[in-house]
């Protein structure tokens, strides 16, 4: 039996959670193509995935089934980028430009850290994430060429990934 997509389901959670608490942003699961780019754009971009740590041995027993398994480990680049039109409205108060850029970067980093909270948070039943963590937001910075605002941070995070 083929383990779950949990690579996938993961990816949806992130993606989904984020819609759900940025409404006026646009999220994209990678860097979109020019004629799709929209803004204010919330970027996640799967770096990199690989074995974390293998943690279960041959022919344990779990619940009255044998299983083998590891930990994997996911990194993401998470990318904020504002252009000089956008703009979001938060309990009445307009946020644009760099204001709107320090309140996106306050507040993606909310959102992961709520979807953790206690590595319960909001993520699928089927995913038993073990730890997560997001880096400082780094290349913070306006292009005056592009009229662009940006910012990029580190997300990485591990789950359990059973096999049969």
């Amino acid at each position: 039996m083929a383990s779950p997509d949990y690579i996938n389901i993961i990816e949806r959670d992130l993606i989904d959670q984020l819609r759900d608490d940025f409404g006026g942003c646009h999220v994209f699961g990678q860097y979109p193509e020019a004629v799709e780019v929209a803004y204010p754009a919330i970027i996640v971009e799967i770096t990199s995935s690989g074995l974390f740590d293998k943690f279960m041995g041959e022919k344990l027993t779990f619940g009255g089934e044998e299983k083998t398994g590891e930990l994997v480990g996911l990194m993401y680049m998470i990318h904020l980028i504002v252009d000089k039109d956008s703009q979001m409205t938060v309990n009445s108060e307009v946020f644009k430009q760099r204001r709107l850029m320090n309140y996106l970067m306050l507040n993606v980093v909310n959102t992961f850290t709520d979807m953790g909270g206690s590595l319960g948070g909001t993520w699928s039943d089927t995913v038993e994430i073990t730890h997560q963590e997001l880096s400082n937001w780094t290349d913070i910075g306006y292009d005056p060429e592009m009229e662009l605002w940006g910012a990029s941070a580190v997300y990485m995070l591990v789950f359990k990934n059973y096999r049969s």
